[in-house]
């Protein structure tokens, strides 16, 4: 009967330590996924609503030094403009809290795994290997 129990309790851990790496695995994917949003598209400010150029007509691509962007809340009423100079710096603001949060997911994640690898796998740490017996 101890041999049965014993053999359940371990399958168990293996699906609870499966559960933890998966709880783990995921932040880390979400920050290399942010790491690589901050890295994507650093080239000229892009204008999330309407571009417009210096004469006040739509302009389609990125927005050059005498544009404005036209910006638009989720429906269409406009809350607001921005010149080239705001857009960039925002832009710059969004890729700066992509890289924090893709650093501080990808460190969670990598501390995560390591700490659940290390446990379960065949070099087990000091602490889980159980008392020094002295001779």
């Amino acid at each position: 009967m101890a041999a049965t129990s014993g053999r359940l309790a371990s399958v168990g851990g293996v699906k609870f330590r499966g559960a933890l790496l998966l709880l783990f695995l995921l932040p880390l994917a979400w920050g290399l996924i942010n790491l690589l949003r901050g890295a994507a598209d650093p080239g000229a400010p892009r204008c999330p609503g309407v571009a417009l150029d210096e004469v006040g007509e739509e302009h389609p691509g990125r927005m050059r030094p005498s544009h404005t962007c036209r910006l638009f809340d989720d429906s269409t009423r406009p809350t607001g403009t921005r010149t080239y100079e705001e857009q960039r710096n925002a832009q710059v603001e969004q890729r700066e809290d992509h890289f924090k949060a893709g650093l501080a997911y990808t460190v969670y994640g990598v501390a995560g795994v390591g700490v659940v690898v290390a446990a379960g796998g065949p070099y087990r740490l000091r602490w889980r290997r159980g008392p020094v017996r002295k001779s």
